[in-house]
């Protein structure tokens, strides 16, 4: 198999200077689903380091065992200087329901409650930061529902700037409104995990809703859920991703040091 590489633009970034978690998440499940003709329906992406801005990342995807044999699961790889950035295989069926839908309508009510521009954990998050430039960014805005966990409008052509709607836009989108459905700006949260899987594509041109929903926490770690609505309740996407605490300040000067 030809070498494979995956660079991810500074423009998604998570945190200032790495990738944002579903996008990378996403970039490597699509490699996964090229690299092999088998339905792997759900995928579980586990990320291992801050995916590098702007640097080629080697992708490698496994289909035998040493030994020659068949694996029940192939396996995708991404590694920088050596060092597993994340890895991506197949999972079980879901057992669980995903978080409700709502309507557009209470979706967008929930805008007047997200974070204010100046109170973000990571701002220029591609997905939800609110210091990016106007025009830039998916834009999306996962305030909190009076029921609990959280929601939002995404319209894909407002966001894909000519762009095709692609794995990596999903999967980031039903990134960070689940990150929301915890306490982020008490307790900074970076993505660790996420199983998400495309039922059936957007229409660009149509807004969608996104849930989100806390389903535990215990120490460091939170487990989530989302899904990605058609405006009249069809589920086009859903995910569940676990995530860790950290510390916001620690975490930025680290990538930038």
């Amino acid at each position: 198999m030809a070498p494979m590489y995956i660079t991810i633009p500074a423009r998604y970034c998570g945190p200032s200077s790495s990738g944002n978690g579903g996008w990378s998440a996403g970039s490597l499940a699509q490699a996964l689903r090229a690299a092999t003709s088998a339905d792997l329906g759900p995928i579980t992406v586990r990320l291992s380091a801050p995916p590098p801005l702007e640097t080629p990342l080697d992708v490698v995807v496994d289909v035998r065992t040493d030994d020659g044999a068949d694996l029940d699961t192939p396996i995708a790889t991404m590694a920088h200087d050596g060092t597993t950035v994340a890895t991506a295989a197949s999972a079980p069926p879901w057992t669980a329901a995903p978080p409700p839908f709502v309507t557009p309508e209470v979706a967008a009510a929930t805008a007047d409650r997200y974070v204010g521009p100046d109170r973000h954990p990571f701002p220029h998050c591609f997905v939800c930061g609110t210091g990016r430039e106007p025009g830039d960014g998916m834009r999306l805005t996962p305030g909190p529902l009076s029921t609990g966990g959280t929601a939002c409008l995404w319209r894909p052509a407002d966001t894909l700037a000519g762009d095709p709607l692609t794995e990596p836009w999903i999967w980031a989108a039903l990134d960070c409104p689940s990150g929301w459905t915890s306490d982020l700006l008490g307790r900074p949260l970076v993505l660790g995990t996420i199983t998400a899987e495309v039922l059936r594509w957007p229409e660009p041109e149509h807004t969608t809703v996104v849930t989100g929903r806390l389903e535990a926490t215990e120490g460091r770690r939170s487990w989530t859920s989302s899904a990605l609505w058609s405006a009249d309740g069809e589920l086009l996407a859903r995910a569940e991703q676990i995530w860790f605490a950290v510390d916001a300040a620690t975490f930025n000067a680290i990538l930038a040091g």
